[in-house]
């Protein structure tokens, strides 16, 4: 029988809460699923492949004492602070189901009587307006399905702090950010951050068919986890081992080198807006050879796009060259049907956008 995890955290710095998400995916074993619900404070959280620059309005963010952060999921970027609800849903192959955990989502707001749909990639509407967005991770048989729920959140701090590509608004027919997203208690003031997280779980006890959680793991501050029933699992092995990996994580998170990447000088840059997502390229070629590359993308597959960055110093630059590297690149991944076959499709489009950009 599976065991089901409920994690919960009370601070809000989201350094803190991508590294307490990072240590229950580097520890949850087969036959266990976590279910992971946070907060944090003005944030804006980009995704794994992105360019924060373009992403983020740094000087606002700063101006209003917000952080930047970078995930390890894929996606596009977005803004939290206290009327926004984190889930976080993570298992092994064996119990990993993103129809399931998108339902979870769709059900709770059901209790309150308002119908969501699926639209797009990775987005949940009501009346065609998005209030939740989710993005994805996986890593040695491991997976991470994680996102946003808006309650109450600030839609004009939003507007002031993310950079909405012109190609991504014209694509979904909107004029602003804010006038494609939806605040729940809009609809119905019976949802506040509470009740959403009691219709949650709820709702994950129903989808997944069973009446409770097997353990509980609640996060206090910054490193105090204060109450676990759990027995058997690595996180209660040792509180030393466990405080030791969230504050190396906490490091890496809120690093420069993290959020802000490497910056190289660059003499070719092209891109191009795609179903999957937006791309970007920057090379720095010397003669004809690539000395070093930078690739931006909100794909929801981080992987490939680190991978890709990864092959294409060295190579030339020329289509033969980048075109068999993408190629390469996509092979490599032994991934399930539905995956490949979205792999497969991103490949050749990037394939597409160089022959007609070198």
């Amino acid at each position: 029988m599976p065991r089901f995890i409920l994690a919960e955290s009370d601070s809000f710095d989201p350094y803190f809460n991508l590294s307490f998400e990072k240590y229950l995916f580097d520890n949850v074993q087969e036959g266990e699923f976590v279910f992971f619900l946070w907060q944090n404070e003005r944030t804006v959280v980009c995704g794994r492949n992105q360019n924060v620059y373009n992403e983020c309005n740094l000087t606002s963010l700063k101006g209003l004492g917000g952080k930047l952060a970078r995930r390890d999921s894929g996606g596009g970027a977005v803004f939290h602070d206290h009327g926004n609800l984190n889930f976080s849903f993570i298992a092994r192959d064996d119990l990993y189901d993103v129809d399931r955990q998108l339902k979870v989502i769709e059900d709770a707001v059901a209790q309150f009587g308002l119908p969501a749909t699926r639209t797009g990639r990775n987005d949940i509407t009501i009346l065609g307006k998005k209030f939740s967005g989710s993005a994805f991770h996986k890593a040695h048989g491991t997976n991470l399905h994680h996102g946003t729920i808006m309650i109450n959140v600030d839609t004009l701090l939003l507007q002031s702090v993310l950079n909405v590509s012109h190609a991504k608004l014209e694509s979904n027919g909107v004029e602003s950010v804010t006038s494609r997203v939806l605040n729940l208690n809009e609809l119905t003031g019976d949802i506040t951050v509470d009740s959403m997280k009691i219709a949650l779980k709820d709702a994950f006890l129903h989808t997944f068919k069973t009446d409770r959680f097997n353990d509980a793991l609640f996060v206090s501050g910054k490193s105090v986890v204060s109450g676990t029933g759990r027995t058997g699992w690595t996180a209660s092995g040792s509180m030393l081992a466990m405080l030791q990996a969230l504050s190396n994580d906490q490091k890496r998170f809120q690093s420069d080198e993290w959020i802000y990447g490497t910056k190289i000088s660059f003499t070719n840059e092209f891109g191009k807006k795609f179903d999957w997502g937006e791309i970007t390229f920057q090379f720095e070629v010397k003669g004809s050879n690539i000395t070093s590359a930078r690739v931006f993308s909100d794909s929801l597959h981080p992987n490939f796009i680190t991978r890709l960055e990864y092959e294409l110093p060295g190579r030339m630059y020329i289509y033969e060259d980048l075109g068999n590297t993408v190629d390469l690149v996509a092979k490599s991944f032994k991934s399930n049907k539905d995956e490949a076959e979205e792999i497969k499709i991103i490949a050749n489009d990037i394939k597409s956008l160089i022959a007609e950009s070198i």
